[in-house]
Protein backbone atom coordinates (compact mmCIF):
# COMPACT_ATOMS: atom_id res chain seq x y z
CA UNK A 1 0.00 0.00 0.00
CA UNK A 2 2.56 1.99 0.44
CA UNK A 3 5.80 0.75 -0.76
CA UNK A 4 5.91 3.92 -3.38
CA UNK A 5 5.83 6.30 -0.12
CA UNK A 6 8.75 7.82 1.91
CA UNK A 7 9.04 10.40 4.49
CA UNK A 8 10.23 13.93 5.42
CA UNK A 9 10.42 15.19 8.51
CA UNK A 10 9.64 18.96 9.16
CA UNK A 11 11.26 20.29 12.60
CA UNK A 12 9.01 22.09 14.78
CA UNK A 13 10.25 25.04 16.98
CA UNK A 14 9.60 25.86 20.39
CA UNK A 15 11.61 28.54 22.27
CA UNK A 16 14.34 28.19 20.07
CA UNK A 17 14.54 24.43 20.21
CA UNK A 18 12.81 21.88 18.13
CA UNK A 19 10.37 20.39 20.16
CA UNK A 20 9.10 17.63 17.58
CA UNK A 21 9.04 16.77 14.15
CA UNK A 22 5.59 16.29 11.73
CA UNK A 23 6.30 13.02 9.92
CA UNK A 24 5.62 14.06 5.87
CA UNK A 25 4.35 11.66 3.24
CA UNK A 26 6.36 12.12 -0.40
CA UNK A 27 4.72 10.12 -3.15
CA UNK A 28 7.39 9.27 -6.27
CA UNK A 29 4.33 8.42 -8.78
CA UNK A 30 1.43 11.04 -8.56
CA UNK A 31 0.14 14.25 -6.38
CA UNK A 32 -0.03 13.09 -2.60
CA UNK A 33 -3.87 14.62 -1.99
CA UNK A 34 -5.14 12.66 -5.05
CA UNK A 35 -3.51 9.26 -3.01
CA UNK A 36 -4.73 10.57 0.17
CA UNK A 37 -8.36 11.13 -1.65
CA UNK A 38 -8.33 7.62 -3.41
CA UNK A 39 -7.18 5.34 -0.28
CA UNK A 40 -10.23 2.92 0.26
CA UNK A 41 -8.76 1.72 3.65
CA UNK A 42 -7.94 4.68 5.71
CA UNK A 43 -7.45 2.09 9.09
CA UNK A 44 -4.75 0.03 7.91
CA UNK A 45 -3.22 3.14 6.16
CA UNK A 46 -2.64 5.00 9.35
CA UNK A 47 -1.62 1.74 11.12
CA UNK A 48 0.68 0.85 8.07
CA UNK A 49 2.10 4.64 8.24
CA UNK A 50 2.15 4.25 12.11
CA UNK A 51 4.60 1.27 11.88
CA UNK A 52 6.60 2.27 9.51
CA UNK A 53 7.43 5.72 10.99
CA UNK A 54 8.19 4.16 14.22
CA UNK A 55 10.20 1.20 12.32
CA UNK A 56 12.40 4.18 10.48
CA UNK A 57 12.57 5.99 13.82
CA UNK A 58 14.16 2.83 15.86
CA UNK A 59 17.20 2.46 13.34
CA UNK A 60 18.55 6.25 14.29
CA UNK A 61 20.78 7.17 17.27
CA UNK A 62 19.01 8.30 20.07
CA UNK A 63 15.51 6.95 18.48
CA UNK A 64 13.44 7.40 22.23
CA UNK A 65 14.44 11.12 22.68
CA UNK A 66 12.90 11.83 19.24
CA UNK A 67 9.41 13.25 19.53
CA UNK A 68 7.18 12.55 16.01
CA UNK A 69 3.99 13.58 14.77
CA UNK A 70 2.32 11.28 13.09
CA UNK A 71 -1.05 12.73 11.00
CA UNK A 72 -3.93 10.13 10.94
CA UNK A 73 -7.63 10.63 10.09
CA UNK A 74 -10.18 11.48 12.87
CA UNK A 75 -11.82 8.49 11.31
CA UNK A 76 -9.88 6.02 12.26
CA UNK A 77 -10.40 6.74 15.68
CA UNK A 78 -13.94 5.49 15.40
CA UNK A 79 -12.11 2.05 14.44
CA UNK A 80 -12.20 -0.86 17.41
CA UNK A 81 -8.95 -2.46 16.08
CA UNK A 82 -7.48 0.94 15.28
CA UNK A 83 -7.42 1.87 18.73
CA UNK A 84 -6.78 -1.90 20.13
CA UNK A 85 -3.66 -1.79 17.85
CA UNK A 86 -2.19 1.22 18.94
CA UNK A 87 -2.70 1.11 22.61
CA UNK A 88 -0.05 -2.01 21.92
CA UNK A 89 2.25 -0.28 20.10
CA UNK A 90 2.30 2.53 22.10
CA UNK A 91 2.63 0.23 25.31
CA UNK A 92 6.48 0.68 24.02
CA UNK A 93 6.69 3.53 22.16
CA UNK A 94 6.89 6.70 23.28
CA UNK A 95 7.11 10.48 22.02
CA UNK A 96 4.26 10.21 19.74
CA UNK A 97 1.96 12.89 18.85
CA UNK A 98 -1.30 11.72 16.38
CA UNK A 99 -2.05 14.46 14.54
CA UNK A 100 -5.79 13.95 12.99
CA UNK A 101 -6.63 15.51 9.71
CA UNK A 102 -9.66 14.77 7.41
CA UNK A 103 -11.90 16.28 9.93
CA UNK A 104 -14.89 15.84 7.66
CA UNK A 105 -15.19 12.62 7.23
CA UNK A 106 -16.67 12.34 10.93
CA UNK A 107 -19.38 14.17 13.22
CA UNK A 108 -18.85 10.86 16.04
CA UNK A 109 -17.00 13.61 18.97
CA UNK A 110 -18.39 11.44 21.54
CA UNK A 111 -16.97 8.24 20.31
CA UNK A 112 -13.44 10.00 18.99
CA UNK A 113 -13.38 11.84 22.50
CA UNK A 114 -13.44 8.62 24.02
CA UNK A 115 -10.67 6.57 21.86
CA UNK A 116 -8.04 9.79 22.94
CA UNK A 117 -9.27 9.57 26.25
CA UNK A 118 -7.95 5.42 25.96
CA UNK A 119 -4.67 6.35 24.03
CA UNK A 120 -3.18 8.77 26.12
CA UNK A 121 -3.32 6.61 28.87
CA UNK A 122 -0.84 5.68 27.13
CA UNK A 123 0.92 8.76 27.16
CA UNK A 124 0.21 9.20 23.23
CA UNK A 125 -0.50 13.06 22.54
CA UNK A 126 -2.94 14.27 20.09
CA UNK A 127 -2.74 17.54 17.72
CA UNK A 128 -6.01 18.83 15.84
CA UNK A 129 -4.17 19.35 12.07
CA UNK A 130 -5.30 21.77 9.71
CA UNK A 131 -8.16 23.97 11.81
CA UNK A 132 -8.98 26.73 9.55
CA UNK A 133 -8.58 24.80 6.62
CA UNK A 134 -12.30 24.56 5.60
CA UNK A 135 -13.87 21.41 7.76
CA UNK A 136 -17.12 22.33 8.60
CA UNK A 137 -16.66 19.83 12.25
CA UNK A 138 -13.55 21.91 13.31
CA UNK A 139 -15.15 23.82 15.39
CA UNK A 140 -16.63 21.13 17.50
CA UNK A 141 -13.20 19.08 17.65
CA UNK A 142 -11.87 22.16 19.26
CA UNK A 143 -13.31 20.59 22.34
CA UNK A 144 -11.77 17.56 21.87
CA UNK A 145 -8.97 17.08 24.47
CA UNK A 146 -6.09 17.02 22.45
CA UNK A 147 -2.92 19.06 23.70
CA UNK A 148 -2.35 21.01 20.14
CA UNK A 149 -4.30 22.79 17.41
CA UNK A 150 -2.24 23.26 14.01
CA UNK A 151 -3.51 26.66 12.22
CA UNK A 152 -3.13 25.80 8.43
CA UNK A 153 -0.87 27.63 6.91
CA UNK A 154 -3.50 30.18 4.77
CA UNK A 155 -4.68 31.47 8.15
CA UNK A 156 -1.07 33.68 8.46
CA UNK A 157 -0.34 33.84 4.95
CA UNK A 158 -1.28 37.69 4.63
CA UNK A 159 -0.65 38.56 8.15
CA UNK A 160 2.51 40.81 7.60
CA UNK A 161 0.32 42.76 4.61
CA UNK A 162 -2.59 43.33 6.04
CA UNK A 163 -4.15 44.16 9.85
CA UNK A 164 -7.32 42.42 9.61
CA UNK A 165 -5.59 39.64 8.93
CA UNK A 166 -3.59 39.87 11.53
CA UNK A 167 -6.32 40.72 13.80
CA UNK A 168 -7.89 37.38 13.08
CA UNK A 169 -5.31 35.28 13.28
CA UNK A 170 -4.71 37.27 17.11
CA UNK A 171 -8.58 36.52 17.93
CA UNK A 172 -8.15 32.75 16.47
CA UNK A 173 -4.87 32.60 19.20
CA UNK A 174 -7.14 33.93 22.10
CA UNK A 175 -9.97 31.60 21.67
CA UNK A 176 -8.02 28.60 21.62
CA UNK A 177 -4.67 29.66 23.59
CA UNK A 178 -6.81 31.58 26.46
CA UNK A 179 -10.27 30.19 26.46
CA UNK A 180 -9.57 26.74 25.71
CA UNK A 181 -5.78 26.18 26.90
CA UNK A 182 -4.50 24.47 24.36
CA UNK A 183 -1.34 24.73 22.61
CA UNK A 184 -1.19 26.23 19.33
CA UNK A 185 0.87 25.01 16.52
CA UNK A 186 1.69 27.60 13.67
CA UNK A 187 2.37 26.50 10.39
CA UNK A 188 3.83 28.10 7.31
CA UNK A 189 5.78 30.48 8.81
CA UNK A 190 8.16 31.89 6.25
CA UNK A 191 9.01 35.36 7.13
CA UNK A 192 10.99 37.29 9.14
CA UNK A 193 8.14 39.80 9.45
CA UNK A 194 5.23 36.75 10.04
CA UNK A 195 6.95 36.00 12.49
CA UNK A 196 7.65 38.82 14.69
CA UNK A 197 3.67 39.34 14.52
CA UNK A 198 3.21 36.29 15.40
CA UNK A 199 5.31 36.13 19.01
CA UNK A 200 3.15 39.27 20.00
CA UNK A 201 0.31 36.86 20.64
CA UNK A 202 2.41 35.25 23.08
CA UNK A 203 3.29 30.87 23.58
CA UNK A 204 3.04 28.78 20.81
CA UNK A 205 5.29 26.31 18.51
CA UNK A 206 6.44 27.32 14.96
CA UNK A 207 6.92 25.18 11.64
CA UNK A 208 7.93 26.38 8.33
CA UNK A 209 10.49 27.60 5.68
CA UNK A 210 11.60 30.04 7.50
CA UNK A 211 12.88 27.75 10.34
CA UNK A 212 13.91 25.06 8.27
CA UNK A 213 13.09 22.87 5.29
CA UNK A 214 11.67 19.21 5.38
CA UNK A 215 15.06 17.04 6.53
CA UNK A 216 15.56 13.18 5.59
CA UNK A 217 15.70 11.09 8.34
CA UNK A 218 19.51 10.88 8.45
CA UNK A 219 19.20 14.39 9.73
CA UNK A 220 16.98 14.22 12.55
CA UNK A 221 18.18 14.71 16.30
CA UNK A 222 17.06 14.21 19.60
CA UNK A 223 14.27 16.73 20.40
CA UNK A 224 13.28 18.90 23.12
CA UNK A 225 9.66 18.81 24.16
CA UNK A 226 9.39 21.30 26.64
CA UNK A 227 6.79 20.33 29.84
CA UNK A 228 5.26 24.11 29.61
CA UNK A 229 3.98 22.87 26.32
CA UNK A 230 1.76 20.38 27.76
CA UNK A 231 0.62 22.98 30.80
CA UNK A 232 -3.16 24.24 30.68
CA UNK A 233 -3.00 27.74 30.91
CA UNK A 234 -5.75 28.90 33.37
CA UNK A 235 -7.92 31.06 32.12
CA UNK A 236 -8.12 34.89 32.90
CA UNK A 237 -10.20 36.74 35.34
CA UNK A 238 -11.31 38.45 32.10
CA UNK A 239 -12.16 35.23 30.18
CA UNK A 240 -14.21 33.96 33.09
CA UNK A 241 -16.40 37.05 33.40
CA UNK A 242 -17.03 37.03 29.71
CA UNK A 243 -17.74 33.83 29.47
CA UNK A 244 -20.49 33.84 32.83
CA UNK A 245 -21.77 37.02 30.98
CA UNK A 246 -22.09 34.85 27.79
CA UNK A 247 -24.26 32.46 29.67
CA UNK A 248 -26.03 35.09 31.66
CA UNK A 249 -27.46 36.39 27.90
CA UNK A 250 -27.89 32.73 26.67
CA UNK A 251 -30.20 31.98 29.44
CA UNK A 252 -34.08 32.42 28.63
CA UNK A 253 -36.24 32.00 31.45
CA UNK A 254 -36.04 33.43 35.15
CA UNK A 255 -34.43 30.61 37.17
CA UNK A 256 -31.34 30.15 34.41
CA UNK A 257 -31.02 33.99 34.38
CA UNK A 258 -30.74 33.96 38.64
CA UNK A 259 -28.48 30.77 38.05
CA UNK A 260 -26.46 32.54 35.38
CA UNK A 261 -25.77 35.78 37.88
CA UNK A 262 -24.81 33.67 40.88
CA UNK A 263 -21.79 32.00 38.87
CA UNK A 264 -21.36 36.00 37.41
CA UNK A 265 -20.87 36.48 41.33
CA UNK A 266 -18.87 33.88 42.17
CA UNK A 267 -16.43 34.48 39.41
CA UNK A 268 -16.30 38.10 40.32
CA UNK A 269 -15.98 37.43 44.10
CA UNK A 270 -15.24 41.44 44.48
CA UNK A 271 -17.91 42.48 42.95
CA UNK A 272 -16.07 44.91 40.07
CA UNK A 273 -18.85 45.08 38.30
CA UNK A 274 -20.82 46.52 40.58
CA UNK A 275 -23.59 43.80 41.25
CA UNK A 276 -26.50 44.51 43.78
CA UNK A 277 -26.19 41.29 45.56
CA UNK A 278 -29.90 42.27 47.10
CA UNK A 279 -31.62 42.46 43.64
CA UNK A 280 -35.63 41.11 43.30
CA UNK A 281 -35.70 41.81 39.60
CA UNK A 282 -33.41 39.12 37.62
CA UNK A 283 -34.38 40.88 34.10
CA UNK A 284 -33.47 44.56 35.60
CA UNK A 285 -30.61 43.12 37.12
CA UNK A 286 -29.23 41.57 34.04
CA UNK A 287 -29.78 44.99 32.29
CA UNK A 288 -27.48 46.09 34.91
CA UNK A 289 -24.54 43.93 34.57
CA UNK A 290 -24.20 44.14 30.55
CA UNK A 291 -24.49 48.08 31.26
CA UNK A 292 -21.79 47.58 33.61
CA UNK A 293 -20.03 45.32 31.51
CA UNK A 294 -20.15 47.11 28.59
CA UNK A 295 -18.51 50.40 30.21
CA UNK A 296 -16.05 48.76 31.57
CA UNK A 297 -15.40 47.33 28.20
CA UNK A 298 -15.57 50.47 26.83
CA UNK A 299 -12.63 51.84 29.65
CA UNK A 300 -10.36 48.43 29.14
CA UNK A 301 -7.86 50.06 26.12
CA UNK A 302 -8.82 53.96 26.48
CA UNK A 303 -5.23 55.67 26.19
CA UNK A 304 -6.14 57.22 29.56
CA UNK A 305 -6.29 53.88 31.35
CA UNK A 306 -3.51 52.15 30.07
CA UNK A 307 -1.36 55.60 30.92
CA UNK A 308 -2.62 55.40 34.27
CA UNK A 309 -2.01 51.38 34.41
CA UNK A 310 1.31 51.76 33.67
CA UNK A 311 1.69 54.89 35.82
CA UNK A 312 0.69 53.54 39.08
CA UNK A 313 2.52 49.89 38.67
CA UNK A 314 5.88 51.90 37.78
CA UNK A 315 4.95 54.30 40.75
CA UNK A 316 7.72 55.27 43.18
CA UNK A 317 5.12 54.29 45.96
CA UNK A 318 3.54 51.16 47.28
CA UNK A 319 0.06 50.97 45.81
CA UNK A 320 -2.95 48.35 47.37
CA UNK A 321 -6.16 48.96 46.35
CA UNK A 322 -8.69 47.65 48.69
CA UNK A 323 -12.59 46.74 48.65
CA UNK A 324 -15.01 47.59 51.52
CA UNK A 325 -14.07 44.14 53.15
CA UNK A 326 -10.64 44.62 53.62
CA UNK A 327 -9.50 42.65 50.00
CA UNK A 328 -6.69 43.55 48.16
CA UNK A 329 -7.72 43.69 44.75
CA UNK A 330 -4.67 45.13 43.57
CA UNK A 331 -1.14 45.79 44.39
CA UNK A 332 1.50 46.78 41.94
CA UNK A 333 5.21 45.30 41.76
CA UNK A 334 6.83 47.74 44.23
CA UNK A 335 4.50 46.29 47.26
CA UNK A 336 4.58 42.39 45.75
CA UNK A 337 8.69 42.97 45.45
CA UNK A 338 8.40 44.49 49.04
CA UNK A 339 6.33 41.67 50.75
CA UNK A 340 7.64 38.92 48.85
CA UNK A 341 3.83 37.92 48.41
CA UNK A 342 0.82 38.84 46.57
CA UNK A 343 -1.86 39.69 49.02
CA UNK A 344 -4.63 40.04 46.41
CA UNK A 345 -4.69 35.95 46.54
CA UNK A 346 -5.19 35.90 50.57
CA UNK A 347 -8.16 36.78 52.59
CA UNK A 348 -7.97 39.35 54.57
CA UNK A 349 -7.43 36.50 57.65
CA UNK A 350 -4.88 35.59 56.48
CA UNK A 351 -3.07 38.61 55.49
CA UNK A 352 -3.13 39.46 59.12
CA UNK A 353 -1.76 36.22 60.41
CA UNK A 354 1.19 36.81 57.65
CA UNK A 355 1.61 40.66 58.58
CA UNK A 356 0.06 41.37 62.06
CA UNK A 357 0.59 45.04 61.62
CA UNK A 358 -1.79 44.61 58.18
CA UNK A 359 -5.27 45.04 60.86
CA UNK A 360 -4.12 48.50 61.69
CA UNK A 361 -4.60 49.29 57.62
CA UNK A 362 -7.68 47.68 57.80
CA UNK A 363 -9.04 49.67 60.74
CA UNK A 364 -8.03 52.90 58.84
CA UNK A 365 -9.76 51.97 56.11
CA UNK A 366 -12.83 51.42 57.72
CA UNK A 367 -12.78 54.97 59.26
CA UNK A 368 -11.97 56.51 56.32
CA UNK A 369 -15.38 54.57 54.75
CA UNK A 370 -17.04 55.50 57.97
CA UNK A 371 -16.38 59.25 57.61
CA UNK A 372 -17.01 62.32 55.44
CA UNK A 373 -14.15 63.12 53.98
CA UNK A 374 -12.51 60.96 50.49
CA UNK A 375 -8.50 61.47 51.68
CA UNK A 376 -6.22 60.96 54.89
CA UNK A 377 -2.54 60.83 55.41
CA UNK A 378 -1.55 58.26 57.89
CA UNK A 379 1.91 58.15 59.88
CA UNK A 380 2.88 54.45 59.78
CA UNK A 381 5.90 53.11 61.61
CA UNK A 382 7.00 48.68 60.75
CA UNK A 383 9.38 46.84 62.61
CA UNK A 384 11.73 44.61 59.83
CA UNK A 385 14.68 43.01 60.39
CA UNK A 386 16.94 45.78 60.33
CA UNK A 387 14.84 47.94 62.70
CA UNK A 388 12.59 50.38 62.47
CA UNK A 389 11.01 51.81 58.56
CA UNK A 390 8.70 54.84 58.41
CA UNK A 391 5.98 55.33 55.88
CA UNK A 392 3.09 58.15 54.85
CA UNK A 393 0.24 56.15 53.30
CA UNK A 394 -1.89 58.22 51.43
CA UNK A 395 -5.68 57.29 51.16
CA UNK A 396 -8.19 57.35 48.91
CA UNK A 397 -11.96 56.46 49.39
CA UNK A 398 -12.96 56.02 45.41
CA UNK A 399 -16.83 55.21 44.25
CA UNK A 400 -17.13 52.87 41.35
CA UNK A 401 -20.88 51.22 40.69
CA UNK A 402 -21.90 52.68 43.63
CA UNK A 403 -19.35 50.57 45.81
CA UNK A 404 -16.51 51.84 48.02
CA UNK A 405 -12.65 51.03 47.53
CA UNK A 406 -9.67 52.61 49.18
CA UNK A 407 -7.01 53.71 46.77
CA UNK A 408 -3.30 53.42 49.40
CA UNK A 409 -0.20 54.93 48.29
CA UNK A 410 2.32 54.11 50.92
CA UNK A 411 6.19 56.40 50.38
CA UNK A 412 9.04 55.67 52.29
CA UNK A 413 9.70 58.31 54.68
CA UNK A 414 13.37 57.43 55.91
CA UNK A 415 14.80 59.34 53.15
CA UNK A 416 13.79 62.78 54.22
CA UNK A 417 11.66 62.53 57.72
CA UNK A 418 14.32 62.16 60.67
CA UNK A 419 12.47 60.58 64.05
CA UNK A 420 13.22 62.60 67.45
CA UNK A 421 15.23 60.03 69.87
CA UNK A 422 14.00 61.09 73.01
CA UNK A 423 10.19 61.29 71.71
CA UNK A 424 9.69 59.20 68.90
CA UNK A 425 7.85 61.85 67.27
CA UNK A 426 8.55 63.72 64.20
CA UNK A 427 12.10 66.38 63.89
CA UNK A 428 10.84 69.61 62.99
CA UNK A 429 11.77 69.07 59.60
CA UNK A 430 8.88 67.04 58.92
CA UNK A 431 6.32 70.45 59.01
CA UNK A 432 8.57 71.82 55.67
CA UNK A 433 7.84 68.05 54.08
CA UNK A 434 4.37 67.98 51.55
CA UNK A 435 3.15 65.00 53.55
CA UNK A 436 2.43 67.40 56.48
CA UNK A 437 0.18 69.95 53.82
CA UNK A 438 -2.14 67.00 53.81
CA UNK A 439 -3.42 67.49 56.95
CA UNK A 440 -6.72 69.64 57.78
CA UNK A 441 -5.66 70.89 61.25
CA UNK A 442 -2.83 71.88 63.01
CA UNK A 443 -2.40 72.29 66.88
CA UNK A 444 0.41 74.33 68.51
CA UNK A 445 1.15 72.84 72.21
CA UNK A 446 3.27 74.22 74.29
CA UNK A 447 3.66 72.75 77.98
CA UNK A 448 3.14 74.50 81.28
CA UNK A 449 5.24 73.64 84.38
CA UNK A 450 7.91 72.29 82.71
CA UNK A 451 10.46 74.89 83.39
CA UNK A 452 9.31 73.62 87.21
CA UNK A 453 10.20 70.05 86.91
CA UNK A 454 13.78 70.40 85.42
CA UNK A 455 14.64 73.49 87.96
CA UNK A 456 13.16 70.95 90.81
CA UNK A 457 14.23 67.63 89.46
CA UNK A 458 16.98 68.62 86.61
CA UNK A 459 17.37 67.42 83.11
CA UNK A 460 16.75 63.88 83.05
CA UNK A 461 13.73 63.93 85.27
CA UNK A 462 12.78 66.24 82.79
CA UNK A 463 13.66 64.09 79.65
CA UNK A 464 11.47 61.40 81.84
CA UNK A 465 8.34 64.22 81.39
CA UNK A 466 8.71 64.92 77.52
CA UNK A 467 9.08 60.83 76.84
CA UNK A 468 5.72 60.36 79.03
CA UNK A 469 3.89 63.30 77.18
CA UNK A 470 4.32 62.11 73.82
CA UNK A 471 3.60 58.93 74.13
CA UNK A 472 0.38 59.53 76.36
CA UNK A 473 -0.77 61.78 73.81
CA UNK A 474 0.32 59.52 70.57
CA UNK A 475 -1.49 56.63 72.67
CA UNK A 476 -5.28 59.20 72.44
CA UNK A 477 -4.62 60.32 69.27
CA UNK A 478 -5.80 58.34 65.56
CA UNK A 479 -3.12 56.64 63.50
CA UNK A 480 -3.46 58.92 60.94
CA UNK A 481 -2.33 61.22 63.04
CA UNK A 482 0.94 62.96 63.37
CA UNK A 483 2.79 64.67 66.70
CA UNK A 484 5.74 66.77 65.77
CA UNK A 485 8.60 67.72 68.29
CA UNK A 486 9.27 71.26 67.51
CA UNK A 487 11.86 71.98 70.08
CA UNK A 488 11.82 71.68 73.30
CA UNK A 489 8.69 71.33 75.50
CA UNK A 490 6.72 72.61 72.00
CA UNK A 491 5.20 70.06 69.49
CA UNK A 492 2.85 70.28 66.99
CA UNK A 493 -0.52 67.94 66.42
CA UNK A 494 -1.38 67.57 62.99
CA UNK A 495 -4.70 66.43 62.50
CA UNK A 496 -7.65 65.61 59.68
CA UNK A 497 -10.51 66.68 60.85
CA UNK A 498 -11.93 69.68 59.29
CA UNK A 499 -14.22 70.77 62.49
CA UNK A 500 -12.05 73.20 64.75
CA UNK A 501 -14.87 73.20 67.40
CA UNK A 502 -14.55 69.06 67.20
CA UNK A 503 -10.76 69.36 67.58
CA UNK A 504 -10.76 71.63 70.41
CA UNK A 505 -13.54 69.26 72.30
CA UNK A 506 -10.33 66.20 71.78
CA UNK A 507 -7.72 68.67 72.66
CA UNK A 508 -9.54 69.18 76.22
CA UNK A 509 -9.77 65.62 76.64
CA UNK A 510 -6.54 65.09 76.20
CA UNK A 511 -5.41 68.06 78.31
CA UNK A 512 -7.34 66.63 81.43
CA UNK A 513 -6.10 62.95 80.44
CA UNK A 514 -2.24 64.64 80.79
CA UNK A 515 -3.40 66.31 83.50
CA UNK A 516 -4.31 63.59 85.43
CA UNK A 517 -1.39 61.35 84.14
CA UNK A 518 1.19 63.16 86.10
CA UNK A 519 -0.65 64.30 88.85
CA UNK A 520 -0.45 60.71 89.20
CA UNK A 521 3.19 61.11 89.35
CA UNK A 522 3.11 63.97 91.73
CA UNK A 523 3.71 66.49 89.06
CA UNK A 524 2.13 69.69 88.34
CA UNK A 525 2.17 69.34 83.83
CA UNK A 526 -0.23 70.72 81.63
CA UNK A 527 0.01 72.39 78.55
CA UNK A 528 -1.67 75.78 76.53
CA UNK A 529 -2.64 75.47 73.13
CA UNK A 530 -3.34 77.12 69.50
CA UNK A 531 -6.01 75.46 66.89
CA UNK A 532 -5.56 76.93 63.10
CA UNK A 533 -6.72 75.33 59.85
CA UNK A 534 -3.45 74.21 57.69
CA UNK A 535 -4.72 76.07 54.38
CA UNK A 536 -2.05 76.39 51.30
CA UNK A 537 0.87 77.55 53.75
CA UNK A 538 2.40 75.80 56.97
CA UNK A 539 4.92 77.91 58.14
CA UNK A 540 1.49 80.79 58.63
CA UNK A 541 -0.11 77.78 60.10
CA UNK A 542 2.24 77.53 62.50
CA UNK A 543 2.90 80.86 62.92
CA UNK A 544 -1.13 81.20 63.51
CA UNK A 545 -1.58 78.53 65.86
CA UNK A 546 1.80 79.95 67.88
CA UNK A 547 0.01 83.07 68.73
CA UNK A 548 -3.44 81.35 69.69
CA UNK A 549 -1.34 79.12 72.13
CA UNK A 550 0.56 82.49 73.71
CA UNK A 551 -2.98 84.02 73.95
CA UNK A 552 -4.09 80.74 75.76
CA UNK A 553 -1.60 80.82 77.88
CA UNK A 554 -1.93 83.88 79.16
CA UNK A 555 -5.18 84.01 80.03
CA UNK A 556 -4.60 80.68 81.67
CA UNK A 557 -1.78 82.43 83.78
CA UNK A 558 -4.25 85.20 84.68
CA UNK A 559 -7.05 82.66 85.93
CA UNK A 560 -4.19 80.43 87.99
CA UNK A 561 -3.11 84.12 89.56
CA UNK A 562 -6.74 84.78 90.93
CA UNK A 563 -7.54 81.89 92.07
CA UNK A 564 -4.58 82.31 94.52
Amino acid sequence: MITDCSFHFQPRYYNGEISSYEVQLRRTKSELDDYINNIVDCVMFDLAIIELVIKQRSQIPHAEKIQLSINISIASLLNEEFVATCKKIFEHEKNIILELTQHDVSNDFIHIQTAIKQLKANNVQFALGDYGKGYANSELFLHLDVDYIKLDRKIIKDISQSYVSYLSVKTIYEKIAKVLGKHIIIDGVETCEQLNLLKQFGDMTYQGFYFSKPLGIEDIKPTNPNVDIYKVETQSFCDLLDQAIYEMNRAQNHRDIKLAIQEVIKIDRYNIIGINLDYYDVYNEKNRINKHYNKLLERKSSPPLLLFSSLINTSDALVIIRNSEGNAIYNNEKLINYLGINLVNYSVTEACAQFPDYRTCIDLDKELLNSDTCFIVSNETVDTGNGKQCFHTYRQKIIHFNQSFILCSIYDANDSINIDTLTACYQKSYLESPYAKAYQTLVFIDLDGFKLVNDIYGHNKGDEVLRDFAQTVKSMLRKRDAIVRFGGDEFVLLLDSVSCRGVQQRIEVIRCNIEAYFLEKQLHVSFSYGIVEVGSNIASAINQADEAMYKQKFLRKQKHSVKQ
